[in-house]
């Protein structure tokens, strides 16, 4: 079940211009405070995509879920440009060894297994980012998180600078330690402090969420904060 809290969520996003040829650049700061319908997703169980797509007209990408299957179908580069927010421009080259290896492997030993769904608006286009774990046959699960945004009616995966911190703490944290953060519904007082820290004035704050998850880290690594938020499991 979607599980949805309409709060604020203050985004501070920082990106580097560079204007024309002069070598100069400047930092813009975006500020995005804003009342807005945050949901978060626990898949219960698990939900496992395969790569079961054989053409690109199967990919339609209407849903974030539609995506990470294309993404793991994907045969060749037209279709990972097609994925790609940016299209061609953006997206990784792959070699051709990479599209042999999709249409040959194993699909029941080559995975992605879903584990849970933070989405929100960046100013009006709707954002996802999705952790998930990858099952690779004869090779321990990897961890990962993407970000993708809908353009146009389609869901697609972009590397959103802005992002890739948040996309790091959606990846590392257990579900029930975000999932109380974002929806402020724990009864669990380990999970209330840091959901205490991590807001303002009632508002989910991505800039303090960022500055805690640091702190597990730096200046000394906090084994006990490690411990409570952290899944073991992800690297």
């Amino acid at each position: 079940m979607i599980k949805n809290r309409i709060l604020t969520l203050i985004v501070i996003l920082t990106n580097v211009i560079v204007f024309g040829q002069n070598t100069n650049d400047a930092n813009l700061i975006l500020t995005i405070t804003e009342e807005q319908n945050l949901s978060f997703h626990k898949y219960e169980p698990r939900l496992q995509l395969k790569a079961t797509l054989t053409t690109i007209s199967e990919a339609k990408n209407e849903f974030p879920e539609q995506l990470m299957q294309s993404i793991l179908s994907a045969r060749n580069q037209e279709w990972v440009n097609y994925n790609t927010l940016g299209g061609e421009e953006k997206a990784s080259k792959k070699e051709p060894s990479h599209f042999e290896k999709i249409v040959s492997m194993n699909k029941d030993e080559n995975y992605f297994e879903l584990y849970h769904k933070f989405t929100f608006n960046l100013g009006d286009i709707p954002t996802s980012i999705i952790k998930f774990y990858f099952y690779q046959e004869n090779e321990k699960p990897l961890s990962a998180a993407y970000v993708m945004q809908k353009i146009n009616g389609r869901w697609q995966r972009t590397s959103h600078s802005s992002l890739s911190m948040l996309s790091i703490i959606v990846m590392r944290m257990k579900s029930e330690v975000l999932e109380g953060i974002i929806l402020g519904n724990s009864t669990d007082a380990s999970i209330q402090a840091i959901t205490e820290r991590v807001t303002t004035n009632g508002a989910l704050d991505v800039k303090k969420l960022e500055d805690e998850f640091a702190s597990w880290y730096t200046p000394k690594k906090d084994d006990i904060k490690i411990n409570l938020y952290k899944d073991p499991k992800s690297w």
